[in-house]
């Protein structure tokens, strides 16, 4: 059941922001963050509610993984992508009012989910032989540098909207694959016992 959270993750978060945005009229994708929608009313019981869960449900993932994953080569990963969750359920918690401290967790989910990917990627490619994995996690990473450098207001984008949305959504291709290279392992282990 565990291994199934990723997918709850991604239906509660983007879930909560489809429903948020739904609920925020004033909202562009080329001139608000994200977050926006966590700092108004009508909007921010919602957004931000979904991303605490999502954060938690995040690190209990994870915890748990970090249970099969048991070598310290893989600790350097699974503490980035526990930091990630931790940032992710903060950004619920304290929203844009909290001006700083939004700020900090903000910025630390975007740059610790793709290094955290990266980083168990390269330990379960050496490790476990998942191609898939690294690929991704590469992708990933380097797309988030990408998204993040490129020059949106150049093309008329003012808010982070855009990159957020992109950088997140990347990272959870990788979550998924893991989830689903997970499951059909414990399904094999489970046939072969």
């Amino acid at each position: 059941m565990l291994e199934m959270l990723p997918i709850f993750i991604t239906i509660i978060a983007y879930g909560s922001i489809g429903l948020a945005i739904i609920n925020a009229p004033w909202f562009s994708w080329s001139e608000n963050a994200l977050s926006d929608l966590g700092a108004r009313a009508g909007s921010n019981f919602i957004f931000n509610t979904g991303l605490i869960i999502s954060g938690i449900l995040l690190m209990v993932y994870v915890s748990y993984i970090a249970l099969d994953y048991l070598d310290y080569k893989a600790l350097h990963g699974i503490i980035f992508l526990f930091l990630s969750g931790l940032c992710l359920m903060s950004i619920g918690l304290f929203p844009e009012q909290v001006e700083e401290l939004h700020f900090a967790v903000s910025l630390g989910f975007f740059v610790s989910f793709p290094i955290g990917q990266l980083l168990l990627s390269l330990y379960l490619k050496y490790s476990r032989g998942h191609n898939i994995l690294i690929v991704l996690g590469l992708v990933s990473f380097f797309g988030s540098l990408i998204i993040w450098s490129f020059p949106w207001e150049s093309i008329g984008v003012t808010g982070v909207a855009i990159p957020e949305f992109l950088s997140s959504f990347i990272g959870v291709l990788w979550l998924l694959t893991l989830s689903y290279i997970r499951f059909k392992e414990k399904k094999y282990l489970f046939r072969q016992s």
